[in-house]
């Protein structure tokens, strides 16, 4: 079990990465959406009603790159503090190229495999988790950081707005899921 958590955030990032010889924008996506299987992590349904909300964001951290590679993931924990729901439909980092919301899959074949799912949701029943082996969001075109460095970027929301948070660089998630 140590083993497999060790070695997990490696196969997710070289999973979910570009090539460094391949450029961001020929990545396709477009093969994923025809996994059958179990996700983790899943699209949204579309818009959710307006109203007034407010957002706390927990547990916001970013894994250093690995070496050689221009992508990297970031976890967050959102919740609503104020509101019913809401919807998280874009996240920017500073400096990065471009950011994805991506889900785990557990593929009819049992390979764990991994996509882009669009906007999520956050509702009063509970935080809309983004955590390795779950909903995480793909950092790609960032310069390279490391363990200690904090990183800036925005959570944007349908009815809240943009939502600034800090991402601490570190190996390790801060603390266990439970504690959110």
């Amino acid at each position: 079990m140590r083993l497999l958590l060790l070695t997990l955030p490696a196969l997710v990032l070289t999973a979910c990465g570009n090539p460094q010889s391949e450029p961001a924008a020929e990545i396709d996506h477009s093969g994923h959406g025809d996994m059958a299987g179990t996700m983790i992590g899943s699209e949204s349904d579309g818009p959710v009603a307006q109203q007034e909300t407010a957002i706390d964001i927990r547990a916001s951290w970013m894994r250093p790159h690995p070496e050689g590679r221009d992508v990297t993931a970031a976890y967050v924990v959102v919740r609503l503090s104020e509101g019913t729901e809401d919807l998280l439909t874009e996240v920017r980092i500073d400096e990065a190229e471009r950011v994805e919301i991506h889900g785990h899959f557990v593929g009819a074949d049992g390979v764990m495999q991994m996509r882009e799912i669009g906007p999520q949701p956050v509702t009063d029943e509970g935080p809309l988790v983004f955590t390795p082996g779950g909903r995480h969001l793909m950092v790609f075109g960032l310069a390279p950081v490391s363990e200690g460095e904090t990183v800036n970027g925005t959570l944007v929301f349908q009815n809240a707005g943009e939502v600034p948070v800090t991402l601490a660089v570190r190996s390790m998630p801060p603390g266990m899921p439970t504690e959110y």
